[in-house]
């Protein structure tokens, strides 16, 4: 294992993320929607179905993403003949904010987190000629990776369902989706050879894989269950077609470099630093082992790994890896 000095570990890994991103696609045309305009209108439907009940025929939805000549999501809302509001848009996430912004401002309507307010009157407030709604930002991220500790890890698919819709409602098309890759994870380091007792003694438990994840710590509240690692695999399935189904573009977790102890046991030689301890563990539990970049070890996991996202998850292009959260990153 060894230090050096230079740019911190971190600045690197995110340039080469960057690097190889950029050298692929030098633009970011790549970058859309991959469901049909026709499964995100169904999807918009299906949504208000959840939310008004049947009121929600009294919506019609159209998705056509040629509505929108510069990228940038567009709804038009009017009012029809016999009373309904027909919202037409670039895409479904348009599509489902233009219905929302009427039903807040038009409705006094109101979607949270905690409780809804959809007394919706009869007959729908009518919309003077075309109301146009365009977003000022092509990506509206949302999300944070230690939400999926602090909240998101104990969801099952009817909370995830709905947290889904409300950001299909509020406008997100670029939301993180991590559930589920300790799973992928473990198919990795079973590939490079570490056993089974290697593999539980890195994972933590659920409410700390954020900081597992980030480096910070391994093995705390560990280790998972199979049937754990089976039903997020499983929920992030579905998590990954609903929000597809909208328009939206997943954010997929990628290699960061963080390593379970074992890959010193098979790769004595790789270039490892080892960490110092975070928020008062020692290292029984903290002190996690980092895989510098330039190691042709970091590309061969790396690569690994993003192959069996793909294979479980498809991809969007767009991945997201977190560390040195509340550490010192060691010099190179």
């Amino acid at each position: 294992m060894s230090h050096r000095s230079g740019h911190s570990l971190a600045l690197v890994v995110v340039f080469c993320l960057f690097v190889t991103a950029f050298c692929k696609f030098p633009t970011l045309d790549h970058l859309k929607p991959k469901a049909s305009d026709k499964s995100q209108s169904r999807a918009v439907v299906e949504l208000l179905k959840r939310l008004l009940g049947n009121r929600s025929t009294e919506f019609i939805v159209s998705v056509n993403r040629s509505l929108s000549n510069d990228s940038l999501d567009v709804c038009e809302l009017r009012s029809t003949r016999n009373n309904k509001i027909y919202a037409k848009g670039s895409s479904g996430v348009a599509v489902a904010t233009g219905i929302y912004n009427y039903l807040k401002y038009f409705c006094n309507c109101h979607v949270s987190w905690s409780g809804d307010q959809l007394d919706v009157p009869r007959p729908l407030p009518r919309v003077t000629g075309v109301l146009r709604i365009k977003t000022q930002h092509r990506f509206r991220y949302y999300q944070n990776v230690c939400t999926f500790s602090y909240s998101s890890v104990w969801w099952d698919w009817p909370r995830w369902e709905r947290e889904i819709d409300w950001m299909a409602l509020n406008g997100i098309n670029l939301p993180l989706a991590f559930t589920g890759q300790e799973a992928l994870w473990q198919e990795v380091y079973k590939a490079l050879g570490l056993n089974q007792s290697e593999i539980e003694e890195f994972f933590s438990g659920p409410a700390f894989l954020a900081w597992n994840r980030m480096g910070n710590l391994f093995k705390f509240g560990g280790p998972l269950p199979q049937s754990w690692h089976v039903n997020q695999l499983f929920l992030q399935f579905k998590i990954l077609e609903r929000m597809r189904s909208f328009g939206m573009i997943p954010v997929l977790p990628a290699f960061s470099g963080n390593i379970p102890a074992g890959i010193l046991r098979l790769f004595p030689e790789a270039n490892v630093t080892r960490l110092g301890p975070w928020a008062h563990f020692n290292c029984s539990y903290s002190c996690s082992y980092v895989l510098d970049p330039r190691d042709p070890l970091f590309l061969q996991i790396g690569s690994l790994y993003l192959s069996q996202v793909v294979k479980q998850f498809g991809t969007d292009h767009i991945y997201n890896t977190d560390t040195f959260n509340e550490m010192t990153p060691p010099l190179l």
